[in-house]
């Protein structure tokens, strides 16, 4: 099973359309999410603020940043 994090935070419409969209893939295995607020972390706040949605795969560290589509999330996810 593959694990990703949903850098977001609050009153972002795309975060919710972005989980949204994970959750309407047809995935061949399961994924197991973290959600992130980054508006709790200074560092992250910094680095990412104008640029969520952005999914961070556990295992390597790579990024998916808005704008995407279903097509290039699932892609990201099995890779």
């Amino acid at each position: 099973m593959s694990a990703v994090y949903l850098l977001t935070k609050p009153n972002c419409p795309l975060c919710t359309q972005a989980l949204q969209m994970l959750h309407q893939l047809a995935l061949e295995e399961p994924v197991e999410l973290g959600v992130v607020d980054i508006s709790e972390q200074d560092d992250l706040q910094e680095e990412y603020g104008w640029l969520v949605p952005v999914f961070v795969k556990a295992n390597d560290d790579s990024e998916l940043r808005w704008p995407f589509d279903e097509k290039q999330l699932l892609e990201f996810i099995e890779q």
